[in-house]
């Protein structure tokens, strides 16, 4: 083959790349979920990682909600469930110490995102509709809300798809902001405490618009 062939298929291997254009990441519960980028003045918890990851140092620390959530992600994994992420983001050090089981204060600001990828979108729609609680989050959640007073809305309304529901509601002077929502494979679950409602919405907004 000649230089000039050679540099022809060059030339056409790059035009071809360059319309193409920049790929998207593939979407993954630990890029899903919340980042710092969405969260003005929020830093993530070294209690965030990915959920066996999170159960083991449960163990580790003898965590009393270890027996539970270890029971919980087992039943979730015979529903289809193969990966999830877990994230805690708080205003300052002492907001994600709060969340520890060492801890006995109260935080200030606290953003807790759960995102499970499933086999097939079929089977994360199935799971949603089972309304099962994992890692401490899930449909409890949004009766807590209704309990309390608060507001919800459900379906399209709230941004998030036809599988979705959101809630708020201020309860001893404290602001929450909770969503569960099923997309594509994926469920996700979020709650704010301490912080406005719309940064909620907003950053809840954000996880879903990575689910590409």
């Amino acid at each position: 083959m000649t230089h000039r062939a050679l540099a022809a298929i060059f030339v056409a291997f790059f035009l071809t790349s360059c319309s193409l254009g920049p790929q998207k990441q593939a979407a993954t519960p630990q890029n899903i979920t919340q980042q710092i980028g969405d969260l003005p003045g929020m830093h993530k918890c070294d209690s965030s990682g990915e959920v066996n990851a999170v159960l083991q140092t449960e163990k580790q620390n003898g965590s009393p909600e270890y027996g539970v959530n270890a029971t919980e992600w087992a039943q979730w994994k015979r529903q289809g469930a193969s990966k999830a992420y877990f994230a805690v983001y708080g205003a300052s050090p002492a907001d994600c110490a709060a969340v520890t089981a060492r801890s006995t204060g109260a935080p200030r600001a606290l953003m807790v995102g759960l995102v499970v990828q499933f086999q097939n979108a079929d089977v994360a729609q199935r799971n949603y509709g089972r309304e099962s609680n994992l890692m401490g989050l899930g449909p409890k959640d949004i009766r807590f809300i209704e309990l309390a007073g608060g507001s919800t809305t459900f379906g399209t309304a709230t941004g998030l798809g036809p599988e979705s529901v959101t809630g708020s509601g201020v309860v001893a002077g404290t602001n929450y902001f909770v969503a569960q929502w099923q997309n594509k494979i994926f469920e996700s679950d979020f709650i704010g405490y301490g912080v406005a409602p719309s940064d909620g919405q907003e950053a809840v907004l954000d996880m879903n618009k990575r689910i590409v």
